[in-house]
């Protein structure tokens, strides 16, 4: 029987990035139902993986803002590869930073992001996998939720070599949809499991957006 706990994955929150639609705020540091944004994901991913997860970021400022938002939280940051952009950039330091064989990535701005939904993208991958010691399973590189028809590159998990091997050939300005192009995908249905990964892969990229998932929270 698969073991929705093996192969063993890391986990990685992504905070490199620029807050541009958010205003003159850092929206990884701003509250829903009383919890920095950043901290939502880093707890989510801590429960979902047993383990600190690597937060990447851009600058050793951004770094120390999000060390007061998490507070005693234990997490591992990594900075940005220099060479690449965007999320590519969080992804490749993350690589480079563990040997992990699997890694589950996803933003800071997804403050819906639960063990739940992360637990089942683990056991679809335990589900499809041969080799419960390294991982592999014939050659899957990435499994990969799929919401009103497309992917989630965001909430994902990846094969930390395939993912290394695909980084090599990419340069600044690459997306991380090209990278996806790159792998071999198992997609996962939103509507095909019993966890909430469309409510999970909500990302907040304004304010507007912050104070509609307010509006649904009790607490704010």
């Amino acid at each position: 029987m698969s073991d929705p706990d093996r192969p063993r994955v890391r986990g990685v929150v992504l905070a490199g990035g620029r807050s541009t639609r958010f205003g003159d705020a850092d929206k990884a540091v701003a509250t829903l139902a009383g919890r920095p944004l950043v901290a939502r994901a880093v707890d989510a991913v801590a429960e979902a993986t047993g383990e600190p997860p690597l937060l990447s970021v851009a600058t050793d400022a951004q770094a120390d803002r999000l060390a007061d938002a998490l507070g005693d939280r234990a997490v591992e940051p990594v900075r940005d590869d220099p060479s690449l952009s965007g999320p590519l950039a969080g992804l490749s330091a993350a690589a480079g930073a563990t040997d992990a064989p699997w890694l589950f990535v996803c933003a800071c701005d997804m403050p819906l992001v639960s063990p739940a939904s992360v637990r089942a993208l683990r056991a679809r991958l335990a589900a499809v996998d041969t080799d419960e010691v390294t991982g592999d399973r014939g050659g899957v590189d990435a499994v990969v939720p799929v919401v009103d028809g497309y992917d989630q590159p965001l909430h994902t998990l990846y094969r930390r070599s395939a993912v290394v091997n695909a980084l090599a050939d990419r340069s600044r300005g690459d997306a991380l949809m090209a990278l996806l192009d790159e792998l071999v995908v198992e997609r996962v249905a939103a509507d095909a499991v019993d966890a909430p990964l469309a409510e999970a892969t909500t990302n907040v990229n304004t304010r507007a957006e912050l104070a509609a998932l307010r509006g649904r929270s009790p607490r704010e």
